[in-house]
């Protein structure tokens, strides 16, 4: 079942596979939202998220990938749980929808391959990017770009990688490499260069890069988002970012980073996403680099010790808080309690006195009367 699937499910993406010629990608709003709507909103919407999993807004979406890291991972839909639950075996507990009507098998597809494209919520329709969910970057504007060559295009592509333009009609593109990671190495990142004025969204994640690509990363200059978690990067790449001075979102998830990164990151201001699960950073970094640079969010992982204690430090605070007011309004209420038995009381005499009374007028007017003759 799971191979026939897939097959199947590659036949498709294989089909409508688009390219940065000018056919059409996939449109989150029309294509892929309404199978979560349909599908996924009953478990895992606005007002249920089973699993901590919500998938009725983008924000949702982004909100529950920060709590299950592989939930959703640009670009690897084999590597994210949300594509890899649909097309388990049918007996499997695990498969989704859970105890709902199965995803067709072109709806599958249709969900692989937003994910293979990068899992933009742009429009593809759109001749204006669509609001972005990610904290808007510093008030900084690239500048327009010349369209890619053909010729630049297709000597990327021959590195493996997938070259897709940001919305449509845009000159802006978007760079991963979905199916040859394993093969990417600082040579492909230098074969990129041509494409480096029209590069904006650039993923390097899982790729077989080091810290030697240094020298043709800081030459990207327009990016805004990129991806180099699950790579052998250490603190020595980091400054070569300092030159992408338009970058907003930027992925060290599992990478071999130390609060010695912090400092570099300091000199990038637009920065406003910054993920460090699994690395050597420390709690008290991130909140300095997040003092440095305002608007800044660090995403150190739901489970790092100092982002556990500030959870459970804030859980404290509310929870003490509500000690104490439940206690005052124990204290309250019995205060209310003791006025009511008192008024009880009260009231009970005081209909212990009227009954007296009325049995009082109810008694016979003859007693002690002297009977008159017949």
């Amino acid at each position: 079942m799971r191979t026939a699937t897939l097959l199947i499910a590659g036949f498709l993406v294989a089909t409508v596979a688009p390219s940065v010629r000018g056919e059409s990608t996939i449109d989150y709003a029309t294509q892929i939202e309404p199978i979560f709507k349909d599908h996924c909103y009953s478990c895992h919407g606005e007002s249920k998220g089973l699993g901590r999993v919500r998938l009725h807004t983008a924000e949702a979406i982004a909100e529950s990938s920060e709590a299950h890291s592989d939930l959703l991972t640009a670009g690897k839909p084999d590597e994210s749980e949300l594509y890899e639950r649909l097309v388990l075996p049918a007996d499997n507990p695990k498969r989704m929808p859970k105890g709902g009507d199965p995803l067709s098998e072109k709806q599958i597809a249709l969900v692989k391959q937003w994910i293979t494209e990068g899992a933009s919520y742009t429009s593809a329709a759109a001749t204006e990017p669509a609001a972005e969910m990610a904290t808007p970057a510093a008030p900084v504007e690239r500048p327009e770009v010349s369209a890619a060559t053909p010729e630049a295009i297709a000597a990327a592509e021959a590195t493996g990688a997938l070259v897709l333009p940001l919305y449509a009609s845009s000159n802006e593109l978007r760079v991963s490499f979905p199916s040859t990671r394993d093969q990417v190495s600082d040579e492909t990142v230098a074969a990129l260069l041509p494409l480096a004025p029209q590069i904006v969204e650039l993923d390097l994640s899982g790729t077989a890069i080091t810290d030697g690509c240094c020298e043709s990363l800081e030459k990207f200059t327009n990016v805004d988002t990129l991806h180099l978690e699950k790579t052998a990067i250490s603190d020595a790449a980091i400054p070569s970012l300092a030159a992408m001075q338009y970058l907003n979102y930027l992925n060290l998830h599992s990478t071999q980073v130390t609060d010695q990164a912090i400092k570099s990151l300091k000199s990038i201001p637009s920065l406003r996403k910054l993920y460090l699960w699994q690395t050597h950073v420390s709690y008290e970094a991130t909140k300095g680099l997040e003092q440095a640079i305002p608007g800044l969010k660090v995403n150190l992982g739901w489970n790092h010790p100092g982002v556990v204690r500030e959870r459970l430090n804030a859980e404290l605070t509310r929870v003490e808080k509500q000690v104490a007011d439940s206690a005052a309004a124990i204290t309250e209420a019995e205060q209310a309690l003791q006025a009511a038995k008192t008024e009880n009381q009260a009231a009970s005499e005081r209909a212990a006195e009227i009954k007296k009374e009325l049995e009082a007028i109810a008694k016979p007017a003859t007693e002690g009367t002297p009977t008159q003759a017949p």
